[in-house]
Parts: structure tokens; sequence; C-alpha cells
């Protein structure tokens, strides 16, 4: 198989990368060590934003471009050494950060299929990019990558993200919706701050929290089309120090997630009224902030055939599995504004290992094994997609 000639180089890259996280835009020592194996490899590259890595090989003969991604960031996640049943093989060493989504892996494995495509440069028509994205997680690396990829004509593109909803080396490459888009937002309320026991000389922003609340969790319910799958979820609510004082502010955080834009929009709008008009009615001010926003990730049709075909050929029939879209949001989607693409997720579910929990988790981890997979579809969707 084509993965396994780099297996243990993978393995040994992905080790190194999770014992040493970097959460995204602090990647200094990851975007160095992806520079080191890029140079050994004789590949053109570039440095995109702070700690982004764009590569370009270029086959001998023309023809389209293909850009294979990988994101590179951690989480800030103090890591469990152990996985659902074992101790895990590796563990951070960073207190406090970690790679419990899988990006050590993801950024390893395009290394692998790296140094395995610049030994087939001659099977090769037409160009590669690899793009190893930092800040995938806060959205600090999307634009400037963006603005370098706007001047390179992609043809398609292509991303591989590690997953428990599929077993082990298995890889899911259904066309259509595959994640959602996403609308991170602040809501902040200002009021007057006052003494417990004079409201009446007090504006009172955590009663207008309460409604704003209530009010902005019917939109899913009445503004809608219930047939559509959205999610809203509020993460944090705050106001105040203590209980007998009215705060000057109060403030929630909460994102919004579907799998068409148009109801991004629509959402924003709601979300903006509402919110403004409620604060108003309790004689209080508001401000509504969308920190980041996302494309809904959806895989090209003819893209997703061509990988399952990739699939097939690299690993097996039996390997090529079926799966529901999934609610997580992905920085992928972003990039399907300037080509089509195709977003597969690799699984990751050992029951014997212990590999399956879910991602963002701290007894998050995945099956090594997995990962010569990985490189192997990479490769083969390269040469099948640039070579049809």
């Amino acid at each position: 198989m084509i993965g396994d000639k780099y297996e243990k180089y993978v393995i040994d890259i992905r080790r190194d990368l999770h014992r040493n996280p970097e959460i995204g835009g602090n990647e200094k020592r990851t975007s160095k060590i992806i520079i080191e194996e890029i140079k050994s490899m004789n590949v053109a590259y570039e440095v995109v934003g702070e700690y982004g890595i764009l590569a370009t090989l270029k086959g001998n003969n023309d023809g389209k471009t293909v850009m294979l991604r990988a994101d590179i960031d951690a989480l800030p996640v103090q890591e469990d050494k152990c996985n659902l049943v074992q101790e895990k093989t590796v563990v951070s060493e960073i207190d406090g950060v970690s790679h419990v989504c899988g990006h050590d892996a993801h950024t390893a494995m395009l290394l692998g299929a790296m140094k395995t495509l610049v030994e087939m440069k001659d099977q090769i028509n037409g160009t590669i990019l690899f793009c190893f994205e930092q800040g995938e997680e806060n959205g600090t690396g999307i634009n400037p990558m963006l603005h370098v990829l706007k001047n390179k004509k992609i043809d398609a593109a292509w991303g591989l993200h590690f997953h428990p909803h599929f077993p082990s080396g298995s890889v899911c490459v259904d066309p259509g919706p595959r994640m959602a888009a996403a609308c991170v937002f602040d809501i902040l309320i200002h009021g007057k701050g006052g003494h417990g026991a004079r409201p009446d000389l007090a504006i009172d922003p955590i009663q207008c929290l309460a409604n704003v609340l209530i009010g902005i969790n019917a939109i899913t319910t009445r503004e809608l089309d219930p047939n559509e799958a959205v999610v809203l979820h509020i993460g944090r609510v705050h106001a105040g120090e203590t209980g007998n004082v009215f705060p000057e502010t109060a403030e929630i955080k909460g994102g919004f997630r579907c799998f068409k834009k148009e109801l991004i929009s629509a959402f924003k709008e709601a979300l903006s009224r509402i919110v403004t008009h409620t604060a108003e009615a309790h004689r209080c001010k508001s401000e509504v902030l969308f920190n980041l926003i996302l494309n809904p990730v959806t895989n090209d049709p003819i893209l997703s055939n061509i990988a399952s075909g990739s699939v097939k050929k690299a690993l097996g029939e039996d390997k090529l599995v079926d799966g529901k879209p999934l609610n997580g949001s992905e920085t992928f989607g972003m990039y399907l504004d300037l080509c089509p693409g195709v977003y597969g997720f690799i699984g990751l579910d050992n029951e014997a290992l212990g590999s399956g929990e879910y991602n963002h988790n701290p007894k998050f981890d995945i099956d090594e094994s997995a990962m010569k997979n990985g490189v192997a579809v990479t490769v083969q969707f390269a040469l099948d997609f640039l070579n049809q």
C-alpha cells in the first residue's frame, strides 16, 4: 500500500507534535518542524500569516492544480493520560494544551503524503499545493491563507479529518453537506450599576439578559424553516460579581450552526433585531458582535465520486463507508468559495485500543495504524484528480 513506506515517519512526526502542542496563533515550533521537513524534500514553500505554510510541487507536465490541506493547531484542553480503556501511547507535555482533535495526525499525514508525491513527481500532471493552516480552531489562520490562495487558480481542494463516528482506518467521502456553517457571537448588554436595595436608581442588565435569552431561543423555533437542521447553543452567560449590586454589564456568548449559508444571514438579522429591541424595552444599550462566520462544508459530487474511487483503489472497497453530516464546523468550507472540494473523514474508532472518544474530549486518542490509510488515500486522490 502507498502509505506503508513512510508509516514510521508519519507516526514519529505525530508523536513529536503531540508532545509539544501549540494553540492557534502560537504554532512557532510546529511551523518550524513542518518547514524543516519541506526543505528536506526540496519543495518550494512560503510562510502565510505568522505560522501557516503553503508548499508547491510542480509535476513534470502542465495540468490542473489540487490543494491538499491539513490543520496544525492544538486546543486549550488539559489532556487525560488515558483514553477509553488504557494509558495513551503519547501525551501532551504542555499543561493545559493538547492535540485532542487530531490535528497533529493530520499534519503528519500530509507530510507523509508530500514525501510520497515528491518521489512520484514523474507521474504528476499539474501542480499540488500543500496547505498547512494555522489557527483552524479559533479561525485566525484562514483569512491569510485565502488571501494567498485566491491568486493560485485552484481546481480542487482535499481535506481529511479523524473522527470517532467511523471504524478505524475507514474513510467517508460522501457528497453533499458534511459539516455545518457556524456563526459565533457575543452579546453585550449595558445597564447602570447600583445598589440592590434601589432598583429604581439602576438599570438592571441581568433582567434584560434573561429576556434576550428567551427571545433568541425562539429564532430557531419561530423564524426558521422547521425542516432545516439548525442548532443554537449558548456557552457563557455572565453578569455581576456579588448578590447586592446591579452590575453595569451582562454578557452572552454562543453560536449558531446550520447547513445552508443563507440561514446564517437570516439568523444574524433576527439576533440583532431581538437583542436591540429587547434592550431598548429594558432601557439598556446593546452590542452584537459576530466573531467568526464559517461556510458549511459541502462536498462536490464529482470530486466525491473521484474520491470514492481513490479510497477503493488505495484501501479496498471495505474501507469506503457512508456517514451522516456532522454539526461541527470547519474552516475548510471557506476554501470552497475558491474551488470545489471534498472533505473526508477517516475513522479512529478502535474499541480494543480505546480510541473512540469524541474530538475535543481529554480522553480523545487516535489509532496510529490508521494514519497510513490517510496518507494512501490522500496521495491516490491527488493522482486520480490530476491525471484523470
